[in-house]
């Protein structure tokens, strides 16, 4: 796989709108006093240790899910201390220019930097991004890129640190909304706020004798694989998901960033499926899969609310990431509903990039409008082939 090729997932063709709206303005920060962290890079397993005691982490910063998915060969994790205490971290997939250490450096999600149980202090993110610049760009001359999260709480304070560091808004998700649940609510809070048409077909779907359960990988893992490839073939839409990575994501040696399988029966028969990541306060739903009974059967609003309870009954969940839509109307209605009164539904903020030199800065860019170009060229041609398909 060619780098082109392979930085295909991170981003998506920016629309016109996006680019004539430009950036979102925020107030400068001061980033005198902050000392630039030190930096320690360390080995997978020790990563993992680490990232399972951060409220933050996402699969995208395990390094489990990052080599599965891009290869141990590009994947670093660094550490960020101060006095000898840990403060934050990254895990970064570089593309190198062969026979240097030079290259294009992303950080998708992170930096982590909000430890579990410790109070909530701005200036370790913003002494992390500085230690990213100075390792990355200062010290190795690499193009970075941050991928900023569609945070409630602080995707601003991120988005505003960056600007205030020199980098400058890239790419834009094509389809940038995220559906976030509320699930620090009580369950019967939740239900309330959802949308009256949601309420109502997830009333049909209790009707309908279904059987939602949590089923160990080792079941489970077959058992969804199943249901994808069949909902594959049946709707036979373009799949640029990382699902082929859920074999070593199973098999994290941290406990913490094992993916939980659901999965939801109609007369003894598995009928939708989901992934669910929980290794923060964000839990996120990685992949789901039905089969043709399961739109009949309103199996979705079973399995999901059946996994939303589970979530409200936790302490340590703040939020149920529903993901995207890709322009699907009726993902968007379904997932609106869910996130009801509640809810946020965020735009994912845009890549954010910079290098020490304009030439090292155009080199990064192409490669990001060489991917872009290719990406909206394989949605149109998916677009038509299912236009000749109808």
């Amino acid at each position: 796989m060619n780098n082109v090729h392979a930085l295909q997932e991170f981003n998506s063709v920016q629309t016109i709108a996006d680019i004539l709206a430009g950036p979102k303005a925020l107030e400068p920060v001061d980033f005198t006093g902050i000392s630039i962290p030190e930096v320690n890079y360390v080995d997978s397993e020790a990563w993992e240790r680490f990232a399972a005691g951060y409220a933050d982490t996402v699969s995208e910063q395990t390094s489990t899910f990052v080599e599965a998915r891009w290869g141990a060969e590009r994947t670093e994790r660094v550490i960020m201390s101060r006095d000898g205490e840990a403060i934050g971290g990254a895990v970064v997939v570089l593309f190198r220019v062969p026979g240097t250490e030079r290259g294009l450096a992303i950080v998708k999600w992170g930096p982590l930097w909000r430890e579990k149980s410790e109070a909530i202090d701005i200036t370790r993110l913003r002494a992390c991004l500085l230690a990213l610049k100075d390792e990355y760009i200062d010290r190795r001359g690499c193009f970075l890129s941050v991928l900023p999260h569609a945070d409630p709480e602080f995707g601003d304070a991120k988005v505003a640190a960056l600007q205030s560091l020199g980098f400058t808004a890239g790419s834009t998700l094509a389809y940038p909304d995220r559906y976030l649940v509320n699930v620090g609510l009580e369950a019967g809070e939740l239900k309330a706020s959802l949308d009256q048409k949601w309420r109502y077909n997830l009333k049909k779907s209790l009707k309908n004798d279904l059987e939602v359960k949590f089923v160990g990988a080792e079941e489970g893992y077959p058992v969804f694989m199943e249901l994808y490839e069949q909902m594959l073939g049946r709707k036979q839409f373009q799949d640029s998901s990382a699902v082929g990575t859920l074999s070593q994501l199973v098999e994290c040696t941290e406990e913490t960033h094992r993916p939980v399988f659901v999965l939801c029966y109609h007369d003894g028969r598995p009928t939708a499926g989901a992934v669910i990541g929980v290794s923060g306060e964000r839990a996120v739903y990685l992949y789901g899969a039905t089969d043709k009974r399961a739109l009949r059967l309103k199996a979705g609003y079973a399995m999901h609310w059946w996994i939303a309870e589970w979530l409200c009954a936790r302490e340590d969940v703040r939020w149920y990431d529903l993901g995207g839509t890709d322009g699907d109307k009726g993902l968007h209605q379904f997932k609106k509903g869910f996130c009801g009164k509640s809810g946020e539904i965020l735009a994912t903020p845009p890549t954010y990039n910079r290098s020490r030199s304009a030439l090292d800065h155009m080199l990064g860019q192409s490669i990001y409008m060489m991917r872009d170009l290719k990406a909206a060229a394989s949605r149109q041609i998916h677009k038509a082939r299912e236009r000749l398909a109808a």
